[in-house]
């Protein structure tokens, strides 16, 4: 039965009696899944040291040159001498984050918190215009320019968010905020339809209700149209 690649952690197995150096081979995959099980890290903004700890684990800055996001192990290289191990993430991976003292996912190429019950993630606008993505979800979106900003509501082939899905906008800025349905998409029942949020610090909340179908409720300056 030959070698292949296992569903989940991708670990390997079904090796052929013989077959390549398996010693090597069963060495990295207990590797990755000590560091892969219940995963802890240090850090996942601080740049990792020259040398690390016995054991040590930390995400690579996402602003790194090399390696950026990929989990860091102090351990042994192949050549047995002690140095940064890389796993490069996949989708879906959690990790808890000891300096901050919270869980992150890896989520369409980058770490994000984890919602937590009663804590919202607050993300900051400061262009003037945004497309809605999934790291958005569970968020409050802040408008914060003065400048007017359009937050628009992509279509499902674009971007599938669940139904249900939960979005909050504010506008803090002088900028006013509108939430436009790109082509294809309904808003309120409305199809393409947009509307602004009714001025400095009102806000509104935007949920998927269906298929390319969304609901905005708030202060709004009147009907979606």
């Amino acid at each position: 039965m030959p070698e292949r690649i296992m569903p989940g952690l991708g670990l390997r197995a079904f090796y052929d009696p013989g077959q390549r150096n398996w010693g090597t081979s069963l060495s990295e995959d207990l590797r990755r899944v000590s560091a892969l099980v219940q995963p802890r890290a240090t850090s996942r903004t601080a740049a990792l040291p020259a040398t690390g700890t016995a054991g040590q684990i930390a995400i690579v800055p996402a602003t790194a040159g090399a390696n950026a996001n990929a989990l860091a192990l102090w351990d042994q290289s192949l050549a047995g001498a002690a140095a940064w191990v890389y796993l490069p993430p996949q989708e879906g991976w959690q990790v808890w984050i000891a300096d901050e003292a919270r869980h992150v996912r890896f989520t369409a190429g980058s770490w994000v918190e984890i919602p937590r019950p009663g804590i919202v993630r607050i993300r900051t606008l400061t262009a003037t215009s945004h497309t809605l993505e999934t790291v958005d979800l569970g968020s409050i979106l802040e408008t914060t320019g003065s400048s007017a900003v359009t937050v628009t509501i992509p279509p499902e082939a674009t971007v599938s968010f669940e139904l249900g899905a939960l979005i909050n906008i504010t506008q803090v800025g002088a900028g006013v905020a509108t939430v436009a349905a790109a082509a294809g998409v309904s808003l309120n029942g409305v199809p393409g339809g947009s509307v602004a949020l009714d001025g400095q610090w009102s806000g509104a909340a935007l949920m998927k209700r269906g298929a390319d179908a969304w609901i905005i409720q708030g202060a709004l300056v009147g009907a979606v149209a």
